[in-house]
């Protein structure tokens, strides 16, 4: 799947970790567990844990902005000397601090930073130990009201991305209590109306996202099982397609020919015209591979093109009226369209003309900038067919179905864009054949999969690999004989953590566990949470003894490092079994099993232990 722009790793995981913790927001808000109060103050909760901060509060201004009341807080302080907090601030220093932010979307203060600027700011803030504070305003029909702020950040201090979705989504709407649900799943639902992970090997699905309509469809079904996952596939598209168009779609959501007819495509989609969605676009995107190269998971998806298709449905008719009547008003209308239109005569291939979109995506200013010349045009096409699409698209004939393509263009060192091309000949009034080219910028949906391949790969809590991907990994590089040191290990009496200091704390070790496991390990070694607390991890090119146990000493050091402010003194130790893989006919199973059997002896000796498989 490709990459279209170089986000780092650390970058990729923090955008996700973002969308992660708003959506977390949001359902902590639509609980119907608590009142709307407590739900606000778990939110905070939740932002205070992102930013690692001592408190996070929501003050609302008075109507002379002389002072602000906090309305809602949360706070890790048990004891504090100030109830309200900032809401004390004379008006000069509100005025100095908050002012500025009808004018910027979020404001940071760093005590040492400020302290000779701002004498006022930095006295006051000293007087309560607040080192720092981040702040984004609250707006009611356009006014600042007043502001969420954070104090004391350790994390993430040089994004406000989090705190400014929050502001934006959720909290605007805190004097009127909204129903914040349609707000964000009409976000959602703009987008796509269900995406399903399909296993085409055993023929089941689950789903990552589905709209009440898609899901009342699936669940009134009486035959509804999550093991049979073509059955209900055809079963919905049914439902939702105009008859119309149901042969079409029967073929397209076929799951024995999914992998055929994907080839070594990225993606494969299919137009129809919904019962109740209208316009829409089924697509299957390809996830990964088992150990014998076949196609394994695919995603399957099903989005709403209502104004995407009205708008090429409006530039097919203008696209047949300035070709039949040869008509400058229509060409001009030609000219401004958003798509890129690029035609040429098939004879001579001379150029006929180039709208600004095509000009503007192919990086020209003008066709004479381009000299005039198709393959000047199209050389800047980079995918690996690209000698082939150019040779279709030069030799199309009448009569030949539309050629549909996908390629990229480099526009800078750290940007790529992602282009479909749609290519058909049409004969002229005159008698000249012409072949017309469109093409749409998709990098946004390119940006998608390469998002959802990364989510269908991680372990939502830690970040490293999931079960699955970490699995099909290992099994691959013994299949190929690749040599290892493979480890099992798990967190000791991880149970009495979650019972005595809740579930959130259990989940902060499993997370600082990933951690050192990243800290201790290579980059081409493969870690991964099987599940629970159970870790793995296989140490390419380790095959001797000394070797591997010095590389589980350093990890068990990373592991001792771990210090979490809820559990005290309170040291994490991790037991640890150990296998020396040969790389000659070893399997993930029979590796998990020899593991498995030391690991459970290490755990009967106190402290952090690890143990070597012994081969008769």
């Amino acid at each position: 799947m490709g990459i279209v722009s170089r986000l780092s790793y650390e970058e990729l995981e923090k955008r996700l970790e973002i969308q992660e913790t708003l959506v977390e927001c949001t359902q902590t808000l639509l609980s119907k567990e608590n009142d709307f109060g407590v739900s606000v103050s778990n939110v905070l909760s939740i932002i205070a844990g992102f930013y690692s901060a001592e408190t996070v509060s929501i003050y609302e201004f008075n109507k002379d902005r002389s002072s602000a009341k906090s309305t809602y807080r949360w706070s890790i302080k048990e004891d504090e000397d100030n109830e309200f907090g900032i809401y004390e601030l004379d008006n000069l220093t509100i005025a100095e601090c908050f002012d500025s932010l009808e004018e910027k979307s979020e404001i940071y203060i760093d005590i040492d930073e400020n302290a000779d600027g701002n004498s006022i700011i930095s006295d006051y803030f000293k007087d309560y130990h607040i080192e720092n504070l981040m702040a984004v305003p609250l707006f009611q029909d356009g006014q600042v009201y007043g502001f969420i702020c954070v104090e004391n950040l350790k994390r993430n201090k040089d994004s406000a991305l989090l705190l400014q979705s929050v502001a934006a989504y959720i909290l605007n709407d805190i004097k009127k209590n909204d129903s914040f649900e349609q707000k964000i799943l009409h976000g959602i639902s703009d987008m796509y109306l269900s995406m399903h992970l399909i296993n085409l090997c055993d023929n089941t699905f689950h789903g990552f996202k589905c709209i009440q309509h898609i899901e009342a469809l699936l669940t009134s079904n009486d035959s509804f099982n999550y093991e049979n996952a073509s059955e209900q596939i055809r079963f919905v598209m049914t439902s939702l397609t105009d008859p119309d168009f149901l042969s079409g779609v029967l073929r397209f959501v076929n799951l024995s020919t999914v992998e055929q007819r994907l080839g070594s495509y990225k993606i494969i989609s299919h137009e129809f015209y919904g019962k109740v969605s209208g316009w829409c676009r089924a697509s299957f995107i390809p996830v990964s591979k088992d150990v014998d190269g076949k196609l394994k998971y695919v995603i399957f998806s099903v989005q709403q093109i209502e104004e995407e298709k009205r708008r090429e449905l409006e530039y097919q008719e203008i696209l047949r009226n300035t070709l039949g009547e040869q008509n400058e008003i229509y060409t001009e209308m030609l000219q401004a369209q958003s798509a890129g239109i690029f035609s040429f005569k098939k004879e001579s291939h001379e150029i006929l003309m180039m709208n600004p979109a095509a000009l503007n995506l192919f990086g020209w200013d003008s066709i004479v900038s381009a000299n005039g010349n198709i393959h000047t045009i199209f050389g800047k096409m980079e995918s690996p067919k690209k000698d082939a699409i150019i040779n279709k698209i030069l030799n199309m004939r009448r009569g030949d179905p539309e050629f549909i393509f996908e390629f990229s263009i480099k526009k800078s060192e750290t940007e790529i864009r992602w282009i479909l091309g749609h290519s058909k000949t049409v004969r002229l009034s005159n008698n000249e054949e012409i072949v017309i080219n469109s093409f749409t910028d998709i990098t946004a949906n390119k940006r998608m999969e390469t998002e959802l391949f990364y989510l269908s790969q991680t372990d939502a809590l830690t970040k490293i690999n999931n079960r699955g991907s970490g699995e099909r990994r290992i099994e691959l590089l013994l299949k190929k004989g690749e040599c290892g040191m493979f480890c099992l290990f798990d967190a000791d009496k991880f149970k009495s953590i979650n019972d005595n200091f809740g579930h959130a704390v259990g989940d902060e070790v499993l997370i600082e566990i990933a951690k050192a496991m990243k800290r201790a390990f290579r980059g081409n070694d493969i870690i991964m949470r099987l599940g629970g607390d159970e870790f793995a991890i296989f140490a390419v090119g380790i095959t001797d003894k000394k070797i591997g146990a010095m590389c589980i000493e350093r990890f068990f050091a990373c592991i001792n490092e771990i210090s979490i402010k809820a559990l005290r003194d309170r040291k994490i130790a991790v037991s640890l079994g150990a296998v020396l893989a040969g790389g000659t006919g070893e399997t993930f199973d029979h590796l998990y099993t020899q593991a498995d059997e030391l690991l459970y002896e290490c755990k009967k000796l106190p402290g952090s232990q690890y143990s070597f498989y012994q081969k008769d």
